[in-house]
């Protein structure tokens, strides 16, 4: 984000331009994304595969919902569902993909700490069971499919507007 300068407009959100003020509200909105993951996501990861990909799912969900939908909306403008947004927005993509992972790996290590301390009690234990997914579910055709479609279409417009396909003229 310091690289391609997209902090001082994060920090236009709150009426500043400093970077070191966009980096602050990032961090900001961060924590509380990644509070709504936990909230969103807890007992759905029975495993560290099956959290990985949640994460990653959701950080795919927030990198449409967030610099495509959200920022230009909150900044004043209107959506940028476009062709030439995607493409130049490919590398928040891999930010938002890594930031998605890195949420569900360290919830699903806090999830299993607290897990633990609650398998203590017999009653809690029984609890905790009936409340977790079961492996072996439809999920992973699901994130397979949800993941190759949100990364791979932008990047398959972004490549169909390179070429020039002549439309008239036969």
């Amino acid at each position: 984000m310091v690289a391609t300068g997209t902090l001082s407009s994060v920090a236009s959100l709150v009426g500043g331009t400093s970077p070191v003020l966009g980096f602050i509200v990032h961090m900001c909105i961060s924590a509380i994304i990644g509070m709504s993951y936990g909230l969103l996501f807890r007992h759905e990861a029975p495993d560290f595969g099956s959290g990985l990909a949640w994460g990653l799912i959701y950080g795919l969900i927030w990198w449409f919902l967030g610099p495509l939908t959200l920022m230009p909306i909150l900044l004043g403008g209107s959506v940028t569902w476009t062709i030439t947004a995607a493409s130049a927005l490919l590398p928040s993509l891999i930010g938002h993909l890594i930031y998605g992972a890195a949420t569900a790996f360290a919830f699903l290590m806090l999830e299993r700490r607290h897990a633990e301390w609650l398998l203590l009690d017999p009653r809690f234990a029984a609890r905790e069971a009936r409340r977790r997914r079961q492996v072996g579910t439809p999920a992973p055709a699901l994130w397979l499919f949800a993941l190759g479609l949100g990364v791979l279409l932008p990047i398959l417009l972004s490549v169909t507007t390179q070429i020039n396909i002549p439309t008239s003229g036969y």
